[in-house]
């Protein structure tokens, strides 16, 4: 996501709350359900023409599916909470008080910021987001972060006075993978430069020999202060190893401490694991509740919404005879993809993909079936555990998953589109997947089709495998896929790390 920077224009607030406070009127302004649907939603173009390129061209165009996000109900309700959040954290760090600057001064020095005289520290202070993987968390936070497109606001002066600061609006810092909260810390200082434009500076001092980690804990609090920090997104939070902090508590202390002394709101989002980082403790279990936890569902069947968004996304078909989904499509999609949208946007490119291929040039039900069997054969097992829909194959689905690494290759590209209100019609109709989509992509000359028109040899394919290959669909159709990818060494029970995925 690109750093926007920016002078302010101040605006005079309607909520008395927010009046008189710099950092607050120099936000944009709190988004109607429709605006924010405006600033969220991301369609690339489609021309008819197209479907007559090369197969080599419009693979390359398939690429476009990753820019396509509409917000779905959920969306609007994640939005709202952020924006309440960003400017409740605001009213007690009005840079104009001088309770302020002393808590700027003191912020690296734990035990003199513990003894500040603390103005009421807001309620709200957090947002705890989870889901399964591929349900469109990280989506719906870069969808809300967009209606905020000036992440770094620089103040000369307000009402005559003068006002040197710089203000970071948000920061989202994604967890490594190690789990450790010294590599979260770098990962927050990376993230710093990357908005503040600093050259790295932030990343050279967390990287320095001798840095500990309450020291590195210390300049985090410290950044975050100077630099007015408005809200935090901790993505993939899942990650942050048990084993590595310690336990549960110095971890929860440790964002406790943002949100209580610096203030700093924080979004925390992960899949169901998150959740156990904040029911061990009744306090932190409490606070995580405050502006509510908020689970993105998949449905269980198909419904209105999960429809749309397959006609929707269908739009997008490169194919040289596109069709619309019927309701055996629409069966199909949501049966081998079990309403992940990840899936279904995977499914409908690797799908695409085969009927340039083999010469059909159209999408069926068939090949959707063909498709999922030899291209997806990596999340049957996953899959397979949503089909049953229990609590024992749910809570097994983000380690059924395959590791990042070959997850990625089959993607290629990240995210998920996700569907849908009723003020969608207007901004996206669901219309013929024949008609154009005009969008802000460039457009290019129709060629020749010159692809092959040759069917791809699967018995080749698999007589090329390794020794030891593990079928996945093997597995998939196993009693408990979980155990016997366990037997086969695909996955282990090693380590305590809280791994997963979006």
């Amino acid at each position: 996501m690109s750093t926007e920077h920016s002078s302010p224009t101040y605006v005079e607030q309607n909520i008395a709350e927010y009046r008189d406070n710099p950092l607050i009127e120099a936000l944009p302004p709190i988004l109607t359900e429709k605006e924010a649907a405006r600033a969220m939603i991301l369609r690339p173009q489609i021309q008819p023409e197209e479907r007559a390129m090369s197969t080599e061209e419009r693979w390359h165009l398939l690429a476009r599916l990753k820019y396509v996000v509409i917000p779905r109900l959920i969306f609007y309700d994640v939005e709202r909470t952020i924006s309440r959040l960003l400017r409740a954290g605001y009213v007690v760090r009005n840079p104009i008080e001088a309770a302020t600057w002393r808590s700027i001064y003191t912020a690296q020095d734990r035990e003199q910021w513990r003894n500040l005289d603390w103005q009421l520290i807001p309620c709200e202070s957090q947002l705890l987001i989870v889901g399964l993987s591929g349900s469109g968390k990280t989506t719906c936070a870069d969808a809300i972060l967009r209606t905020y497109p000036q992440q770094v606001i620089h103040h000369a002066s307000w009402r005559g006075r003068h006002l040197p600061i710089t203000q970071l609006v948000w920061l989202k810092v994604t967890c490594p993978k190690n789990g450790s909260i010294s590599s979260f810390c770098r990962e927050f200082a990376r993230q710093v430069d990357a908005a503040l434009d600093t050259g790295g500076k932030y990343e050279k001092l967390f990287s320095r020999t001798g840095m500990r980690e309450d020291m590195l804990e210390g300049a985090m609090r410290q950044i975050a202060a100077t630099h007015f920090l408005g809200i935090l997104i901790i993505d993939e939070i899942q990650r942050l190893s048990l084993q590595k902090t310690h336990g549960t508590a110095p971890l929860l202390h440790f964002f406790q401490d943002l949100r209580t002394v610096l203030r700093v709101p924080v979004v925390e989002i992960g899949t169901s694991k998150a959740a156990n980082l904040f029911t061990n403790e009744m306090k932190d279990g409490r606070r995580a509740s405050e502006s509510g936890l908020i689970q993105f569902e998949r449905p269980p069947k198909r419904v209105k919404e999960w429809d749309d968004f397959v006609r929707r996304i269908w739009t997008y078909q490169w194919v040289r005879e596109p069709r619309d989904p019927d309701d055996e499509m629409l069966d199909t999609v949501f049966d081998l993809s079990q309403s992940i949208p990840d899936f279904v946007v995977l499914l409908f490119k690797l799908a695409q993909q085969r009927a340039m291929l083999d010469g059909t040039e159209t999408l069926t039900p068939k090949l959707l079936r063909q498709t999922y069997d030899d291209g997806l054969a990596l999340l049957h097992p996953a899959i397979n555990a949503l089909r049953k829909n229990t609590t024992k194959s749910l809570s097994q689905y983000e380690d059924l998953l395959p590791v990042d690494e070959a997850l990625a290759k089959l993607l290629e590209f990240p995210k998920q589109v996700t569907v849908v209100h009723d003020y969608l019609d207007q901004l996206f109709p669901v219309t013929s997947s024949a008609a154009p989509v005009e969008g802000t992509g460039q457009s290019v000359s129709p060629q020749p089709y010159d692809g092959s028109t040759e069917p791809v040899d699967s018995g080749a394919v698999d007589s090329a495998l390794p020794p030891g290959y593990v079928d996945m669909r093997t597995a998939a159709d196993a009693d408990d896929p979980h155990q016997y990818l366990v037997e086969k060494g695909v996955i282990s029970h090693e380590g305590v790390n809280l791994g997963g995925r979006r």
